[in-house]
């Protein structure tokens, strides 16, 4: 027989609905409640342990039933469920019912014998009988059935014989399926073109959904090998199709999915109280998950969760509802694509894009359309019906049959998290305080809380729930910190600072582990840790080749926190001070002091050491709300970087005046971006010139004269770098958009991905000519793109002669080391060997043959 939970924020409530259920339906039915917090339950809120305990207590091979009052009651509904076994969450169901009415009509059904799915639909429906006697329109059965969804997709598309329209079935075939970040680029394509756009999942009969929203294309549920109906209208239509088939036949720009045998732990469920198949025991230990490798050992600590409550009260002004979201959602941007550009200082582009897929979370149309209803047709406050909206957008994921992405709803609940935070006058970054040397437990780790953990202060992570294929995961293994999932709940009733001890690499833990555990755990972790800062202290070192070539080695930053990393991982100098961060912290441009403020502070932090500091390079992918840019066909192609600084020169004479004050007391260089010919450099460098002038007049203090270099960005600057070169003092080259502009591949396009790799032979080619022009005229070359941070381009770039290479902090030590090993005549040989290849392919694999042949 299917049981019954009652939740709600009042134990009073909870215990008399159980009770009217029992007398109107049948006693025999097993129901059980969860209410209130507190040692006597007393207290209004809602308590996950206790909802999982109620569950237990009523489960069997029938299933249960929960209904829920609201708010928080859902969201720890919904924690509740992760901390049961597998086997008897599969087996739970939420229910969208009126709580009184619902759980009357569950109890009736279930003393039936009714099947889950029966007891479901007539207590999603116990408000008919109501409606219809007072007159009412009837109510959706329940939001989240994507059957309803389907339906009301099918009524807006426009009638058969209307406009140009275009279809194809396309078969899927990256590993995970839609996942974050291929549904992302699926919906971000779509957003390009002028047509609307649906999908469905021809494969598992689901759909057809809204194309726009993320949301929605994620629980279609597409699997690997799934094929995906996709129907266009507009004039559009055959381009939106035809760019949409591309991706699918270039797996979205992700290595195609190996079989099911070659993928580790394909077969395998996630696990909770045993780790993955084939681990060998350990006596003593209690197996997990591995979400990132390492060894960890140190006191319990135990955050105290903080879950705000929105206000259930009426809204007066629906209007200034809305306006409170709109504002909440801007300042959430901002944070997220901060968090983003930090991740990719820290890490690589790759591990920052997850934040990618947070944004179009944000922006959902889908939530965004609920939330408006909300507010505007029930009468909600912007926080009730946000909170709301986001709750049903986590259970379509957490109902999904692939775990990949079930665990997706932890994005959606982080990003809702944020900015229900904002909305209700609090701050929305999680930022995790661990005391040093502790070993963080919770239930659930977000995104936004792991990048905001301090990898020198955090001992290691474990999690009730979670996989090695959550966003978290990947994060912390970006930030070398050893974590487990799977461990059992118990950890989360233990008493701060028991300790507790695990071994990342085994995938098994130890709470207050015996003496002999201890020691071997100690003496791993100082191994794996003295390993650690080995690299670290390679990174200390001058950077020369193993034949003594000396090579510059230095990062590339967007803000004075990245500057306070730099020089700890070895960063000799800064090649590329991205000036954006100045624009993107406020509403409006920032005047003068403002920006010498925080240019002082790098430039204080750097001491002598040099930096090259790129004036605005705005446009294209990058956008400032305010400057109110006009829509460009081709951005990438357009008004951007110093273009849009010559046709706002009050904008860039404010910059560089502040550039050449905070050079007064810094060794800083100034670098021109987006720089095409002599014309572009000439009348930039005459700008410094006038704003030196001003500065002089007014008696200012500042540099003068001062390194003028530029970015080489275009195929037009490469082809007159020898003109270039007896005007500029350096020259940086920017392999991304030198690539993307040489190739005609615009490098956000996975459908071209094989068109976007810089070593390829015509780019590296060009470097060629950039650093001979140079040698000529005695200048140096600079490579700040992302191939200055790739192991398998530093044998090459040091091959054809460059002088610096400019990347990501976090991966000096690492290339720093590499470069120790590398012979310069060998490198010149192996770069000669790869300007004769024909695709970037070719050139990785001898450079990974030559690499190999290192170790």
């Amino acid at each position: 027989m299917v049981g019954l939970v009652v939740v709600s924020h009042s134990r009073d409530l909870a215990e008399a609905v159980l009770e009217l259920a029992r007398q109107a339906g049948n006693q025999s039915v097993p129901i059980a409640s969860a209410g209130g917090v507190g040692a006597d339950r007393s207290e209004f809120g809602t308590d996950a342990v206790q909802i999982s305990e109620a569950i237990s207590s009523v489960f069997s091979e029938d299933g249960v039933l929960v209904l829920m009052d609201l708010g928080s009651a859902v969201l720890s509904s919904e924690m509740a469920l992760e901390l049961l076994d597998p086997q008897l969450a599969d087996k739970v169901r939420f229910c969208s019912a009126p709580l009184v009415e619902g759980a009357i009509s569950a109890c009736v059904q279930a003393g039936f014998g009714s099947d889950l799915d029966t007891v479901s639909r007539e207590a999603r429906g116990a408000l008919l009988a109501k409606q219809e006697q007072l007159g009412d329109e009837p109510t959706a059965v329940t939001a989240t059935d994507l059957h309803a969804e389907a339906a009301k997709t099918e009524e807006r598309w426009p009638a058969a014989g209307t406009g140009s329209r275009e279809e194809a079935e396309l078969q899927i075939t990256t590993e995970h399926g839609l996942h974050a970040r291929p549904a992302a680029l699926f919906v971000r394509t779509v957003g390009e073109f002028d047509a609307e756009v649906r999908i469905s999942n021809a494969t598992r009969s689901r759909g057809p959904v809204d194309a726009s929203s993320v949301n929605r294309v994620a629980t279609l549920g597409v699997r690997r090998d799934d094929v995906v109906r996709v129907e266009a209208y507009g004039a559009d239509a055959e381009r939106v199709v035809a760019a949409l088939r591309k991706l699918a036949e270039t797996c979205f720009g992700e290595p195609a999915a190996p079989g099911a045998d070659e993928v580790p732990g394909a077969q395998e469920k996630p696990a909770r109280a045993k780790g993955p198949a084939g681990r060998e025991s350990v006596p003593g230990g209690v197996p997990a998950v591995t979400l990132s490798e390492g060894v960890a050992l140190g006191p319990l600590y135990r955050p105290q969760p903080v879950t705000p409550e929105a206000p259930s009260e009426a809204a007066s002004d629906p209007g200034a509802e809305l306006a409170q979201l709109n504002n909440a959602i801007a300042l959430v941007r901002r944070e997220i694509n901060e968090r983003m550009r930090r991740m990719q200082a820290q890490t690589s582009a790759y591990e920052a894009s997850i934040f990618d897929a947070h944004l179009l979370i944000l922006e959902d149309p889908d939530v965004l359309q609920r939330v408006r209803e909300g507010v505007q047709c029930s009468g909600y406050t912007a926080a009730y019906a946000w909170q709301a909206a986001i709750a049903e957008t986590a259970a379509l994921y957490r109902g999904l049959d692939d775990e990949y992405m079930r665990q997706r709803a932890g994005d959606v609940k982080d990003v809702g998290r944020q900015v229900l935070m904002r909305l209700l006058g609090e701050s929305a970054v999680a930022h995790l305080s661990v005391p040093p040397g502790s070993v963080l437990v919770v239930e659930e780790l977000t995104p936004t809380e792991t990048a905001s953990l301090d990898m020198n202060s955090v001992a290691g992570i474990l999690t009730v729930t979670g996989g090695p294929a959550s966003h978290a995961a990947i994060i912390a293994r970006s930030l070398g910190i050893p974590a487990l999932a799977g461990v059992r709940c118990e950890l989360l009733r233990l008493p701060r600072e028991t300790l507790v001890g695990f071994d990342g690499y085994r995938g098994v833990y130890w709470i207050d582990p015996p003496e002999d555990v201890r020691q071997d755990l100690t003496a791993r972790r100082e191994a794996w840790l003295s390993e650690r800062e080995q690299l670290r202290a390679a990174g200390q070192a001058d950077a020369v080749t193993a034949d003594g070539v000396r090579i510059e080695v230095a990062a590339n930053i967007g803000s004075v926190e990245d500057a306070r990393t730099a020089l700890p991982n070895g960063a000799e100098a800064i090649g590329l001070l991205r000036t954006e961060f100045l624009f993107l912290e406020s509403t409006e441009a920032p005047n003068e002091e403002q920006q010498l403020r925080k240019l002082r502070q790098i430039g204080k932090l750097l001491g002598d050491r040099p930096i090259v500091v790129r004036t605005l390079d705005i446009g294209g992918d990058k956008q400032i709300p305010y400057l109110e840019l006009p829509r460009e066909a081709n951005p990438f192609l357009g008004v951007r970087a110093i273009r849009l600084s010559f046709q706002h020169p009050e904008l860039f004479t404010t910059q560089l005046r502040a550039i050449l004050r905070a050079a007064a007391g810094a060794n800083y260089r100034v670098m021109f971006p987006m720089i095409a010919d002599l014309e572009d450099f000439s009348s930039a460098q005459r700008m410094l010139e006038q704003a030196h002038e001003e500065l002089d007049r007014e008696g200012i203090p500042h540099r003068w004269p001062i390194e003028t270099g530029m970015m080489v960005e275009t195929p037009a600057a490469v082809m007159q770098s020898e003109v270039l070169a007896r005007e500029v003092d350096f020259f940086s080259i920017g392999t991304n958009d030198l690539t993307q502009y040489s190739m005609a591949a615009e490098r956000g396009n996975q459908a071209l991905a094989r068109f976007a790799d810089p070593l390829h032979p015509a780019v590296l080619g060009m470097i060629v000519m950039v650093v001979a022009a140079a040698a000529r005229h005695d200048r140096y070359v600079s490579v700040c793109g992302e191939l200055a941070g790739d192991e398998e381009a530093l044998p090459i770039l040091v091959g054809l002669g460059v002088d610096e290479l400019s990347l990501n902090a976090a991966g000096i030590p690492r290339i720093k080391s590499l470069l120790l090993r590398v012979d310069s005549g060998e490198a010149r040989r192996l770069a000669q060997e790869a300007l004769a290849c024909t695709s970037a392919g070719d050139v990785r694999r001898l450079s990974r043959e030559y690499l190999g042949s290192l170790k």
